[in-house]
């Protein structure tokens, strides 16, 4: 992505000379029509090479498939809960239902983001809809920090008032149930996540995680809660007449304070998530690309006699943008297919596939354009 450019500082740019000769309104013209043509000519050179569009479109493609199934999956999660809990008639696993239908929407939201984020620019977004994918992440990864805190809140309080009784029946099955479920999800979009290298699919996967460790410490309370009852009570847990007071009350901060840990663990990767993809939208210079971009260009400058050079590097979400400025001499006698063949030399050495990068390489005379 980006075109190579040779700047003369003793001439004005083209766009400066339209914008001095022609009125405002016939200039936007111009330029409208300029970039439906180079458009044009951008879609019969990839057409000329399906190799080289077809990997980006399988890539969105398998992404799509995962997220659909990520997605469908919360809904089936949601109508269980929901359904289970109305026949047991217990709230708290219906609100759990409920839950799920909130991982629902915030799936649909990545489907219809993957679909766009290799779309091709336009007159609105002329850079592509690569912005889209950290403000997504950023938003799912807060919707998870702010679950965990109320779930950590939430215990909390529980402790505070004194606890409260688990009852060892329909909680426990549904509980079992759920996560067996999660945990199948999870394995199949951690492996997803892998093979593609899907941040969008990274922070559904710690959704998965989220939900079956909370179900998972669910199940161990559950049976924290029946050793403890039993050891007292010399048989049956559910034999609520011989259990002791002090067991009882033992009990009731069982899973309460399990959740407690749990929750602020939890929140952990989410809360990266959300940083990583707020350093995106505010164009924080990757560190990695930046050091590897430094090096590059030193051995290019050392081979080319090039007097100095700066770069400009970010990151938005799987897509990086690197600008680089070249600083040659007055009587530098490069032609404009030697400076490209330098550009693909550059872009060879980032070793970033081309859908995944806009590259713009430019070279002046002129100190002030570094």
């Amino acid at each position: 992505m980006g075109d190579s450019i040779v700047q003369d500082s003793t001439q004005k740019p083209k766009e400066s000379i339209l914008k001095t000769s022609l009125p405002f309104s016939k200039t936007l013209s111009l330029k409208r029509n300029y970039i439906t043509s180079v458009r044009k000519g951008k879609k019969s050179d990839s057409s000329a090479k399906p190799a080289n569009v077809s990997s980006p479109k399988k890539e969105a493609q398998k992404e799509q498939m995962v997220l659909k199934i990520s997605m469908f999956s919360s809904l089936i999660l949601a109508i269980f809960g929901i359904g289970f809990g109305v026949a047991v008639r217990s709230l708290s696993i219906a609100f759990d239902g409920f839950v799920s239908l909130i991982s629902v929407g915030l799936g649909a939201l990545s489907v219809i983001t993957s679909r766009y984020i290799y779309k091709e620019d336009d007159d609105v977004f002329q850079y592509g809809y690569v912005r889209f994918e950290p403000m997504v992440n950023l938003f799912k990864a807060l919707v998870l920090v702010f679950v965990c805190v109320y779930a950590f809140i939430n215990a909390l309080s529980s402790i505070l008032s004194g606890g409260y009784e688990v009852y060892l029946g329909g909680a426990c099955v549904y509980s079992v149930c759920a996560f067996l479920f999660c945990l199948a999800l999870f394995v199949y979009t951690h492996r997803a996540c892998k093979a593609l290298e899907s941040d969008l699919i990274k922070v559904d996967n710690i959704e998965w995680k989220i939900d079956c460790v909370l179900y998972l410490g669910a199940i161990v309370a559950f049976g924290v809660i029946y050793v403890i009852l039993s050891g007292t009570s010399g048989g049956s847990a559910l034999d609520s007449g011989t259990i002791s007071p002090s067991a009882k009350t033992l009990a009731r901060y069982v899973d309460p304070a399990l959740l407690c840990v749990l929750s602020l663990l939890l929140c952990i990767s989410p809360a990266k998530i959300a940083i990583a993809n707020f350093k995106d939208l505010i164009m924080v210079a990757p560190k990695e690309i930046d050091e590897k971009i430094t090096h590059i260009m030193e051995e290019i400058s050392q081979k080319y006699g090039f007097s100095d050079y700066d770069t400009h590097t970010a990151k938005s979400g799987r897509f990086f943008m690197v600008e680089i400025n070249i600083l040659v001499k007055g009587d530098y006698e490069g032609k404009v297919a030697d400076l490209d063949s330098i550009r693909e030399e550059i872009q060879h050495a980032l070793a970033i596939p081309s859908y995944k990068i806009w590259l713009s390489v430019s070279w002046t005379t002129n100190p002030q354009w570094l």
